[in-house]
Parts: structure tokens; sequence; C-alpha cells
């Protein structure tokens, strides 16, 4: 039975596909675009978050841990990331949660016991079982266990994903999954590389598959100011999708909800600005002179 590092089960969404669903977080990412507000998906492996505004200083992690990273810092707990091993030790004695893994090793039948307690509620709802990320497709043989399993179980599966997976993977995927919400960074390949540290010819290439499969299709682009609503990009999406004859494009407007997550793993927060409700409309009317329709997400 194949396992993989999984980082949240969200159940009772309403966000992630049709109906109520249980959303699996699976952990890991090839992308590491410069906006992303769930820093904790991007590494496979398991990592230590320190929320350091939760920390009441009790000590009960400085007595835990093995490696010496948890100290006494002017009466709360710190932490040296230079000596964590991201063990959970801490986290496993921490009464206020103040310090937290991110990413657990999980198998199919642990992630489906977990999925099966909401399995009336999808059947009342319309919902199901959604795969997120980090990139669900990057945990590889796991990611297709979970959709065959689940398929199996008689559950509408969704799979939201930037798309950046083997070609021959994700046309597995394809031949099972009900619906892909597929995220698009940028139109322009190298644009595409230092936004995200890849460029996007994958991606394109499985984003025509997926158009061309039958399969259910919402195309999502995480909008950010300066950095990919530039007139010459929203062209050549228009160029693009048109030639599949779809015209409709839910956007993410950037957000800082990330920020504390930023500060609990030690990272900078990117330097990315917000848009005023005044300057999105006016980026939605430059998408619908283009005969692109968008809805916010």
């Amino acid at each position: 039975m194949s396992q993989g590092t999984v980082y949240n089960i969200q159940r009772m969404s309403t966000k992630d596909g049709p109906g109520i669903r249980t959303t699996v977080f699976l952990k890991g990412c090839p992308l590491h675009c410069l906006w992303c507000s769930n820093p904790e998906s991007q590494s496979f492996v398991p990592e230590l978050l320190f929320f350091r505004n939760l920390c009441t200083g009790c000590g009960a992690c400085v007595a835990s841990c093995p490696a010496g990273a948890a100290v006494q810092e002017e009466g709360i707990s710190g932490l040296d990331r230079s000596r964590c091993l991201s063990c959970g030790a801490c986290a496993a004695v921490c009464p206020t949660k103040a310090r937290e893994m991110s990413g657990r090793l999980m198998s199919v039948e642990e992630v489906l016991a977990v999925l099966r307690k909401d399995a009336l509620f999808y059947e009342n709802s319309g919902g199901g079982v959604t795969f997120g990320g980090g990139e669900p497709t990057a945990a590889g043989q796991f990611f297709l266990d979970l959709v065959e399993a689940s398929v199996m179980e008689g559950w509408h599966v969704t799979v939201d994903t930037c798309g950046f997976c083997p070609e021959e993977r994700f046309r597995k995927a394809l031949a099972m999954a009900d619906l892909f919400l597929f995220d698009v960074k940028h139109m322009d390949p190298v644009r595409h590389r230092e936004l995200t540290g890849q460029d996007n010819a994958l991606i394109l290439r499985n984003m025509e598959a997926a158009l061309l499969s039958g399969r259910e299709v919402r195309i999502r682009m995480p909008l950010m100011p300066g950095l990919n609503d530039s007139e010459e990009n929203i062209a050549a999406m228009a160029d693009f999708f048109g030639k599949f004859g779809r015209s409709e494009i839910e956007i993410m407007p950037c957000h800082a909800f990330g920020r504390n997550k930023y500060a609990a793993l030690s990272l900078p927060f990117p330097a990315v600005g917000q848009y005023t409700p005044e300057a999105l409309q006016h980026v939605r009317e430059r998408f619908a002179g283009h005969g692109l329709s968008t809805v916010i997400v």
C-alpha cells in the first residue's frame, strides 16, 4: 500500500469543487511561486512551524527537544533552526499549539478512513473529494492510488493542479478524476520561470490534454499586481484558450493570508502587492476587453 506526506485534510469544504467536500492537501510542489500563500506546502518533507505569538514560555519544548533547538529567550521559547531536526517532539508537548508539524506520512487506507467519515455528506450534497497541495500530482503513485481508491468508493473526485506533472501520470489522472481545477500562472515561458522556478511548456501540454479530454476543467489564475496582469499576458491567455472555445477564467487575487506561516517557518514574506477594489475591477475590464469573463474565487 503506497504512502505519502499529507499536510492537511480539510473536512466540510465548499470552495474546492461542487457540494460538500473533503480536501486532502499533499505536501510538496515543483513550483515555487513568488506569491505562494501556503509556504508549508512547498517542501516534500515534514517541517516545524513556530507561531511565536502563541508561546507562553512554559518550557515544555525545551525539555523535550533532543537537538537543543528549542531555547528560552526573554521569557518565551525560541527556535534555533540550524539545530532543528523537524522531529515533532516539541510540537507533541506544546499546550498552546505554538509549535506544529506540517506534514505526516499516511497510507492510502489511512486517508480513506478520514474521507469515509463524510461520505454521507458527499452523497447528499453532490460533493466529493478534492486532492490539492502543494501539487498533488507530485506525490506520484500515492496520488494516483488515492484517486483510484476514491473513484472505487463512488465519490466525485476533483484535482486542484498547476499541471507541472509527467505527461503519462497526468493522463492517468485524466482517465479517473471528474474535475480539474487547473492553475495558469503566466503564458510566457521565460516570465513563468522567473515567477515560479519552472517554464510552462509541460504545463501547457497537460492543459491542452485536459481541455481535449472531455473532462470538466475550470481554468484558474492567481492574479498578481504587476506580475501576471499585463495586457500582453491577458491577450496571450485569450488566444490560447480561445482555440478551445474557453472564455471564462476563475481569478484568485493576491492576498496576505499566509504572512503568519512565513514567519512561523522563519521565511521572509514575499514582496507582492494587493489590489484595491478599483484596481481589480479595472483589471477585470481588461480581461473582458479580450473576450475573457472573470469570476473571483
